[in-house]
């Protein structure tokens, strides 16, 4: 996997731009944006994301205050449990899900966590056939958890996240202790980028790319001068 500070000399470079901080900079916000694109499109033609693209963390769960959701009073009887800080947006893919995995924590038996929206949520466990499950919905960047009064999850304390992110550099990783590393990642790090994504993310950067948007000077250029 690349470096953005890579990727960003060798497109600055393509440019003519290679000393301008401002256009640097928005070449990186191009390059993430064009990453998203891809994953977005690979996952499109294939069905299918990369290990290698998700990131998982862990994160703590409190419990809902009261009026938070709009249906509150109609699941009382249920617990409505959500993520203590807002949750990274995920890059979206065509599956209709959020993320890839949300699920409790735990090596040996996890449990998965349904996404089902929070307006059907009240009712999904009373479908033929179905337990009563424990359900999230992704509200305004923050993780709703759902827990039926019949299911035993009912002090769950943290769940883990596992998706390719929109900006995977904000996102702090764990440490073998489970603690959270609050060293993000940085320019010079590898960037969730595999090899075969390099040369198309390359090509959507430059294709939108125009060199005369932004200038770091405001210096005329002298016409060609033939001798």
């Amino acid at each position: 996997m690349s470096s953005i500070a890579q990727l960003v000399s060798e497109i600055a470079h393509s440019v003519k731009q290679a000393n301008s901080i401002p256009v640097r900079r928005a070449i990186k916000l191009g390059i993430i944006h064009a990453r998203n694109e891809a994953i977005r499109h690979s996952y499109g033609n294939h069905n299918y994301l990369d290990k290698s693209l998700q990131q998982r963390f862990r994160c703590s769960l409190i419990d809902v205050p009261d009026g938070d959701l709009a249906n509150s009073q109609n699941v009382i009887k249920d617990t409505i449990k959500r993520t203590e800080n807002k949750v990274p947006r995920p890059t979206r893919l065509t599956n209709n899900l959020p993320f890839q995995s949300v699920r409790t924590v735990g090596v040996k038996n996890p449990i998965e966590i349904a996404f089902v929206k929070e307006a059907s949520a009240k009712y999904y466990s009373n479908l033929p056939g179905m337990c009563p499950a424990i359900t999230y919905d992704y509200i305004n960047d923050y993780i709703y958890i759902n827990i039926p009064s019949e299911n035993k999850l009912q002090n769950l304390k943290t769940i883990i996240i596992e998706s390719a992110f929109e900006y995977p550099h904000i996102i702090q990783t764990e440490t073998v202790e489970g603690k959270l590393d609050l060293d993000l990642i940085d320019d010079n790090d590898e960037f969730f980028i595999p090899e075969d994504m390099i040369g198309t993310i390359k090509k959507l950067v430059l294709e939108n790319w125009n060199e005369d948007v932004i200038r770091n000077t405001n210096e005329v250029p002298s016409p060609n001068i033939v001798q």
